[in-house]
């Protein structure tokens, strides 16, 4: 098709299908489209001639648009290969048409993420990013980045651009411009285009595409070395130079933690090494950075920064920002334990050393960030709950996981029965309870949040607090089934897993990724529902299949299956007591990173002979988390899943769930 140049005349032949359905005057800037009533409301613009290609999925032929028409398509898919954009069609930054302005319904939807939603509540300037983006002139890259992440909780975005996809595909719309526009301006990023690929990067992760998601974090690690160097020679004695050089440390640090997260993984090398942030201090206060007020901060390490201000700054304490980088580095710690260590070289002393670390940074935290009861409801008030959740959450998880790797050793030792646990008292009955407690603590985070919630708002929590969500839930499941607590206990492990599969399947409707932690949990729950935890038998939830490498994320590759085969004589008990020989695996049991075997069912069905991969698992066509399905004619004993959910702790499927694919 040839390329359409439209001129700026109002006659009926030159408007697009939307003018002309609303008998409004159709006007084009430059004689390129999008018009002015498409571009205000983010709509696709297009002619009458090119309404065929349009609705059967093609993109009309037009000439590239300038790198800062923001509410303008691209026709460069998410993807398709990218063709490198001529130096004359990209118009500097401050070149932004008026006419290109944001309506201000999409205004009030940037303006919550900024203000609400992690991570931009902390790592953005928000003065200047509301100033900005009220005047029209915050660039385009960051703009769109910010709507991808607003698409994902906002009733308005998801009904407009979501369609039967949901959250996701309205995310997608917006990611799918950021992308392009970050690329288009590859040759001199800014801090914005950095910023909005970290969003990018959480995108991705929520959609569980995995390798996507890590190779943007290389990506915008590269940029930021890049734009160091730059700005290193730009000229200094500005008066916002402070805001500035914070808000480069913030999105470094941001880099950082994104990092901690998506390289949980033998095999994932960081992105982030630590002579990228060994020198660079941590973030200072909101005060201190909302106002432009100079102070100086230590590094992570806890030194004073090498090369201080001139004139010195005074010295101050660590910021909110900053103990969520500190959070993230014990929680990180945690990881590495948990990829290295295997039964014959595990150590208690490693699991001791670890846990000190956790309390150094409780014990450092401030007074008004302690995690005492009644302070989640203050700093909601304040606007800073879900910083403190997140900070909270981060700490509780790495707890859990450690003190759960500690039992793991235990429980999967020659020797060990439930009958010895019951009636000996001994030291990890103390270990069980520290679990409980920041099981319940995560709960009780999150439900704060949800009760303060707005009516008519969708509630969003950031992937990490439902995966932490998700960790406490599934411990104390297994706990309970394991029959390691006391029986007083038993309703409590069921009120606490009864409420994380509430916020699990609220967030697995927003994030794909949480889809397969929410279906594990319902197996837990089913059988945990019995009453007792005695080899009673529940119907067993078949799931989407398993995903065993980086290359299985979807829509990337797809998954492969884990079978579970139970041999017909099989006693539980003895699968339990019995650990002279592999633990047999049972058919239709749902894995931590969404696999299921055995169970042939459209979703799950064995691929045929000399194709490797089956279909990768995909939401449903509402964009909803999938319920139980109908039973497929496996049942599962308590004992067997213990024995199931051992196995997956051991070889870190968990962590392959968390990451968006496999290990």
């Amino acid at each position: 098709m040839a390329s359409v140049v439209r001129g700026t005349s109002l006659r009926a032949g030159g408007a697009c299908v939307r003018c002309r359905k609303g008998k409004t005057k159709c006007v084009y800037e430059n004689g390129r489209a999008p018009c002015r009533n498409c571009a205000k409301g983010m709509h696709e613009c297009y002619l009458p001639s090119e309404s065929l290609a349009h609705h059967s999925g093609q993109s009309p032929a037009r000439p590239p648009r300038p790198r800062e028409s923001l509410p303008g398509e691209r026709s460069v898919s998410a993807t398709s290969d990218r063709q490198p954009v001529g130096s004359g069609t990209v118009l500097p930054r401050n070149m932004q048409s008026s006419s290109e302005k944001l309506n201000p319904e999409l205004v009030t939807e940037c303006e919550r993420v900024i203000n609400k939603t992690i991570p931009s509540c902390v790592a953005f300037h928000k003065p200047s990013f509301l100033q900005k983006l009220k005047n029209g002139t915050l660039e385009a890259s960051i703009v769109n980045g910010l709507l991808t992440s607003a698409a994902r909780s906002s009733p308005t975005l998801i009904r407009r651009y979501g369609g039967q996809g949901g959250a996701s595909t309205a995310s997608e719309h917006f990611a799918v411009k950021t992308i392009n526009i970050i690329m288009q301006n590859l040759d001199n990023p800014s801090l914005a285009d950095i910023q909005a690929l970290c969003l990018l990067i959480i995108h991705e992760w929520g959609n569980r595409n995995a390798v996507r998601a890590y190779v943007y974090l290389g990506q915008a690690s590269r940029m930021a070395q890049m734009y160091r160097i730059i700005a290193m020679h730009q000229t200094r004695g500005d008066p916002d130079q402070f805001i500035k050089d914070e808000s480069f440390r913030r999105t470094m640090w941001l880099i950082y933690v994104l990092d901690c997260f998506l390289t949980s993984s033998p095999g994932r090398q960081p992105a982030v090494s630590q002579y990228d942030v060994k020198d660079v201090p941590l973030p200072c206060p909101d005060m201190s950075y909302n106002f432009g007020t100079p102070v100086s901060v230590r590094t992570l390490a806890g030194g004073l920064p090498p090369s201080l201000p001139d004139p010195p700054a005074p010295i101050a304490e660590v910021g909110e920002f900053g103990h969520i980088v500190m959070a993230t580095q014990a929680w990180r710690n945690v990881i590495e334990m948990l990829t290295t260590v295997t039964s014959t070289t595990f150590s208690e002393e490693e699991c001791s050393s670890l846990e000190a670390g956790i309390d150094a940074v409780r014990n450092s935290l401030p007074m008004h960030f302690m995690d005492k009861p009644g302070h989640i409801s203050l700093h909601i008030t304040m606007g800073s709950g879900y910083t403190y959740a997140m900070l909270h959450s981060l700490l509780h998880c790495a707890t859990i996981m450690v003190n759960r790797r500690r039992l793991l050793q235990l429980v999967t030792s020659e020797g060990f029965s439930t009958e010895t646990w019951r009636m000996v008292p001994h030291i990890h009955m103390q270990t069980v309870d520290r679990v409980f407690a920041a099981a319940h603590s995560v709960v009780s985070l999150l439900i704060a949040l949800e009760a303060n919630t707005d009516k008519d708002a969708v509630l969003n929590f950031p992937l990490v607090m439902l995966f932490s969500c998700f960790t406490a839930c599934s411990t104390v499941a297994w706990f309970s089934l394991k029959g390691l607590t006391p029986g007083d206990v038993n309703e409590t492990a069921e009120s606490i897993v009864r409420d994380g599969m509430r916020f699990l399947q609220d967030g697995a409707n927003i994030w794909i990724l949480a889809v397969p932690w929410y279906r594990h949990l319902t197996v837990m729950n089913k059988v945990l529902r019995n009453g007792d935890r005695q080899p009673q038998r529940a119907p067993v939830d078949p799931a989407a299949t398993s995903a065993k490498e980086d290359t299985t994320s979807q829509p990337d590759n797809n998954g492969e299956s884990m079978d579970y085969e139970r041999p017909q004589s099989a006693n539980a008990q003895e699968q339990v007591e019995g650990r002279g020989s592999e633990p047999p695996r049972k058919s239709g049991f749902t894995t931590i990173n969404g696999g299921s075997a055995g169970a042939s069912t459209p979703a799950t069905a064995s691929p045929p002979p000399g194709q490797q991969k089956a279909d990768s698992p995909a939401p449903s066509s509402s964009g909803q988390a999938a319920e139980g399905a109908p039973a497929s004619g496996n049942d599962m004993t308590a004992a067997e899943l213990c024995v199931a959910f051992e196995r997956q702790l051991l070889e870190l499927d968990d962590l392959a769930a968390f990451m968006g694919g496999g290990v």
